[in-house]
């Protein structure tokens, strides 16, 4: 009896314990929760979700609450802060759109008061020059007939041309033959002169033979004397000789002085031939010259008549051309008329356009006062660090990369251009520089870097994964720039001023757990990893596998190594998915998680395999919907890209102290149970 009510003591008494227990976890938990509500009124969102292991119905439902409540805001309060850069920018835009509106309102105005006096002035010419070109025309009809005129004059003086040059060929003709029967005489004469002069020659010959006589007439009459009576029948013989050739001398010094004559006579008549035949070939080449001077003017004739009849063709094309240019100097009266009217109804629609541009400058300024009151507004809300009061001496300038080939580095994108804004109001210069999809991530950096060393700037972020560039960073850190990373850290030899980052080990054991969770016991998972040159895909899988042992709730069955690339993750989840039949999860510890959910809903493993990820966006968001993704942890992405550059600017002012580790960065969970409640931002 005794035992018996001893247990029934220790059973209540442990059922106490129980409740005293369950009603201290209740009471923490809503303290947790009572601290949040707290922190949230403060507008304090960058807090961690409120854990729900070991709460009641209640308190479960109430923390998953809060958690939507926190995501919802932060996502709205993020998404909002992107807007207001985009309305920003919109505004400035618009603002100098508007500006630009009224100058060119203002020049269009003037523009047209000058283009409807030019007009004026316009109409006035192209009457005057219709005038002119009338006149022009003609003009040009006069000088069309009178080069007529001329045209004819000059075929007839070319056709006399040509006949004086045929006569003259003629007489050219005749004076040759001329010229050949003067030398034939002048031969023939040559040839009379020689006849003659052998008769002089034969007349001395006779006239030798006389001398002799004679004197062979006075040795007879010579001897006749000496022989007396017997020689004076050689006596009469010798006077007779005698006679005879005193007689033969005496006619043939008759005949030498008629030779004389005749060669004297032939001589001149030689001397007048020759004479003859020098004034003919003088005349001759004065008539060559002349028959030259015919041809050639019967030549410039004919290229004067060929380009009399070029200059007619020529008229001809510019009278047809007049007419042309009269019909459009019409046309184009027709259309200066036209434009000085429109130039009238263009004023008229400039001053209403005026008009519409005061309307909207005063919008701008409406939406300009919006902004004000939404950033006032968000403000309230700490969801991320804030830049400090105090403002720099000078202009800081940061220049920051990041990758930009998944959701999660566009979400770093939006809170680093959401930095750029806010360091735009406290004299500052944040200069983003992306990594395209595909791009070579440390040249791209390497790039940056050398520009951040040249152009003196003094501060350098990027995600510290990036490898190779611990020769360039000394060089940076030399020359007086800081460099900050974020998301994984770099070499410890490299002396970064502070790592932005998650703790290294908490979001692979953060997605361990809800793994755990979800899954049966002795259940066989594979993972998906990444390269191993990138220090945060290593400590997830470190992380997980330490978590996975230690808690032995799972078994890790196959492990896959994948790419930075969607068509490689997709391909080798179908093919594992094809491998081992039995897996109950699949875990990927990189990017691109939507390329292994499409190959297990493809494959149509909804419901059997859960995909456990990294990441948040709407595609996300509906494969959690659909079961095929079980839960996504969230590494503040928007932060990542924001903070950052608020911290670096907030220590080049203030020179703030860094954690000796890291700075961390929020982790959220998101899976079917509050799924349904967040905002998409």
């Amino acid at each position: 009896m005794q035992n018996g009510l001893l247990i029934l003591v220790l059973i209540e008494l442990l059922v106490i314990i129980g409740l005293v227990v369950q009603f201290i976890r209740i009471r923490r938990a809503q303290q947790k929760i009572m601290e949040q509500a707290n922190q949230i009124v403060k507008g304090r969102l960058d807090l961690e979700d409120i854990p729900l292991e070991h709460l009641d119905q209640h308190s479960s439902i109430v923390a998953n609450a809060f958690n939507a409540i926190k995501t919802n805001l932060m996502t709205f309060v993020e998404a909002t802060k992107m807007n207001v850069v985009t309305l920003s920018d919109a505004i400035d835009v618009l603002q100098r759109g508007a500006d630009n509106n009224q100058k060119g309102n203002d020049q269009i105005a003037q523009d047209a008061t000058n283009a409807s006096m030019k007009t004026a002035e316009q109409l006035a010419l192209v009457k005057e020059n219709m005038e002119l070109i009338s006149e022009n025309d003609r003009e040009m009809k006069e000088i069309e007939t009178s080069m007529g005129e001329i045209r004819e004059i000059l075929d007839g003086s070319v056709e006399h041309s040509k006949q004086g040059v045929k006569k003259l060929e003629g007489y050219e003709r005749a004076m040759d033959t001329m010229s050949e029967e003067l030398s034939r005489i002048n031969q023939i004469l040559d040839k009379f002169n020689g006849d003659i002069k052998r008769i002089e020659e034969v007349g001395d010959f006779i006239i030798g033979i006389s001398g002799h006589l004679r004197l062979l007439a006075l040795n007879a009459s010579v001897e006749t004397a000496r022989a007396g009576e017997a020689g004076r029948g050689f006596a009469v013989v010798a006077q007779e000789v005698n006679g005879i050739s005193v007689k033969t001398r005496e006619g043939m010094e008759s005949i030498n002085q008629i030779v004389r004559e005749i060669m004297e006579s032939s001589r001149q008549v030689n001397e007048s031939i020759s004479q003859c035949e020098l004034t003919y070939n003088q005349s001759k080449e004065a008539f060559l010259a002349v028959n030259d001077s015919f041809r050639s003017i019967n030549q410039q004739s004919q290229e004067i008549q060929g380009k009399m009849t070029s200059i007619l063709d020529k008229f001809d094309l510019m009278s047809r051309y007049t007419g042309d240019t009269r019909e459009k100097a019409e046309r184009l009266y027709g259309a200066s008329q036209a434009i000085s009217e429109n130039m009238n109804e263009i004023a008229a629609v400039s001053e209403e356009v005026a008009a519409e541009s005061f309307t909207l400058t005063e919008n701008t300024e409406a939406l300009t006062g919006m902004m004000s009151g939404t950033l006032h507004l968000i403000e309230q809300f700490h969801t991320a660090i804030v830049p400090t009061k105090r403002r720099a001496s000078h202009k800081i300038k940061i220049l920051a990369v990041s990758m930009l080939d998944n959701d999660f580095w566009y979400g770093v994108r939006r809170g680093a251009l959401y930095a750029k804004k806010e360091l735009m109001d406290v004299n500052a210069v944040l200069e983003y520089v992306p990594v395209a999809a595909g791009a070579d991530s440390g040249m791209v950096c390497a790039e940056a870097l050398k520009r951040a060393i040249s152009e003196k700037f003094d501060g350098f972020i990027m995600p510290g994964f990036i490898g190779g560039l611990d020769g360039l960073l000394k060089q940076a850190i030399a020359s007086g720039v800081k460099i900050m990373t974020y998301n994984c850290d770099c070499s410890s030899q490299i002396k970064r001023v502070a790592c932005l980052r998650p703790d290294p080990m908490e979001p692979a054991k953060i997605l361990a757990k809800a793994v755990e969770k979800t899954v049966s016991k002795s259940a066989r998972i594979a993972l998906l990893v990444g390269n191993t040159s990138v220090g945060s895909y290593v400590e997830r899988r470190e992380a997980f596998l330490s978590y996975a042992r230690e808690h032995a709730r799972f078994t890790v069955a196959a492990e896959v190594r994948v790419q930075d690339d969607s068509k490689d993750v997709y391909q080798k989840t179908k093919a594992l998915l094809q491998k081992e039949q039995s897996l109950d999860a699949i875990v990927i510890l990189t990017g691109l998680p939507t390329a292994a959910a499409k190959a297990i809903e493809e494959a149509r493993f909804t419901g059997k395999v859960k995909l456990f990820c990294f990441d948040s966006n709407e595609e996300i968001f509906t494969y959690i919907k659909k079961g095929v993704i079980g839960t996504t942890v969230v590494q503040d992405s928007f932060g990542q890209g924001h903070d950052p550059a608020i911290w670096l600017y907030n220590h080049l002012v203030e020179n703030t102290k860094a954690p000796e580790t890291f700075i961390p960065c929020r982790l959220s969970t998101i899976d079917r149970g509050n799924v349904g409640n967040l905002v998409q931002g």
